[in-house]
């Protein structure tokens, strides 16, 4: 160790076309380069004066939640089955909602394919007869009979073609509007 001399190192810097060889004990003021980019003096600075502190806010409070980060244990089997099985019956929750919302659906949809049916059968009814009263030259309801019965086999039938008239148009009038309804609510029991 009492030979120690100091040793000279050599580094060659390219400057545009030209090498130059340049000593590395020589003069610092001289521009230094690092992959043909040159150095940043302050970016040479080393901080020494790190010590690891809690960082702080622009309050000046220390955040506890950073401090008391770790990491956390996995979670044991029994807390693993419980979580599946709460997994489990949330979608057997959803899965009852969507078959009672397809259930609705299809009752409104049959409600309103029955209505259709009515509607359809006194129009074609309506032009039937129309058709029959050019050779009649009268009320074209003439020669019907309505009947309506009860629950206990009562009955009450006429053949007055003007309350036929009118209990047809009204029929008619009391389908088309609940047809509308039954529209709406299934447009309206469809999720968007």
């Amino acid at each position: 160790m009492e030979n120690l001399r100091p040793i000279k190192m050599e580094t060659k810097v390219k400057t545009g076309a030209e090498v130059k060889g340049t000593n590395a004990v020589a003069d610092k003021k001289a521009p230094q380069f690092v992959a043909g980019n040159p150095v940043n003096a302050v970016s040479q600075k080393v901080e020494t004066d790190k010590d690891p502190k809690v960082e702080s806010g622009k309050t000046g409070f220390v955040d506890v939640n950073k401090e008391a980060e770790k990491p956390k244990a996995e979670p044991s089997k029994m807390e693993i089955k419980a979580s599946i099985a709460e997994k489990i019956a949330e979608q057997r929750a959803i899965l009852e909602r969507h078959i009672k919302l397809g259930d609705d659906l299809a009752r409104k949809i049959r409600h309103r394919d029955n209505l259709k049916n009515i509607i359809t059968t006194l129009e074609e009814f309506e032009l039937v007869l129309k058709d029959n009263a050019d050779e009649t030259d009268g009320n074209y309801y003439q020669g019907c009979m309505l009947t309506i019965k009860d629950d206990n086999g009562k009955t009450f039938t006429t053949k007055n073609p003007t309350i036929i008239k009118g209990v047809a148009e009204q029929v008619n009038s009391l389908c088309t509007e609940k047809l509308e309804e039954v529209e709406t609510d299934i447009v309206n029991l469809i999720p968007a």
